[in-house]
């Protein structure tokens, strides 16, 4: 028992683990046509980012351009990770949340509902396709929950679409009764 627990050992498990989730994300983010995907991509735990390692050296994430590399990234890192917990049966909660990951393809100023350009529209919908072949493959043991005010009418979209709240009909993903009304 006290070499499994060795630091050298625990040492040696994690750089292990993490070149089999880093080998992941490098296929997601290939998948994803990413800036940096060709180089090897790697999961700095200590300094909690995604790092290319280019034949010019380290990049991290900070680095690697656009709102959609970063956000391809994210996900990219967060389906390996939750892949290799599933498969490995980690007890780590087999859910994950992402909260509007069309926002980075809308101007700053964007109010309303405004159509997304066609490249864009390709961009996002890469990433709904990359969350459904992680759920394929892990058949049950992984739920995303997206939430979304993009509305896109391509099935890899509309087809996963469970509930669309609209406040202007009077639904909301918190009823208004559960506000309480302003203090006085």
């Amino acid at each position: 028992m006290e070499t499994l627990l060795s630091e050298d050992v625990q040492g040696d498990r994690l750089i292990s683990f993490l070149s089999r989730i880093n080998e992941e994300i490098r296929k997601k983010a290939q998948e994803l046509a990413l800036e940096h995907s060709s180089s090897p991509i790697r999961l700095d735990v200590n300094r909690l980012t995604v790092v290319a390692d280019t034949v010019e050296g380290p990049v991290p994430l900070r680095d690697m351009g656009s709102g959609d590399n970063h956000l391809g990234y994210h996900v990219a890192t967060l389906l390996s990770l939750h892949e290799w917990f599933a498969e490995n049966d980690n007890p780590v909660p087999g859910v994950l949340i992402l909260d509007q990951p069309s926002q980075v393809y809308f101007p700053p100023d964007h109010v309303g509902e405004e159509v997304l350009e066609s490249d864009d529209r390709v961009l996002l919908l890469n990433i709904f396709n990359a969350i459904h072949r992680t759920l394929r493959r892990l058949d049950g043991k992984l739920q995303v929950i997206v939430m979304e005010h993009a509305d896109l009418e391509d099935p890899a979209f509309s087809n996963h679409v469970v509930h669309r709240w609209r406040r202007r009909d009077g639904e909301a993903l918190v009823p208004a009764a559960w506000i309480p009304p302003e203090a006085d």
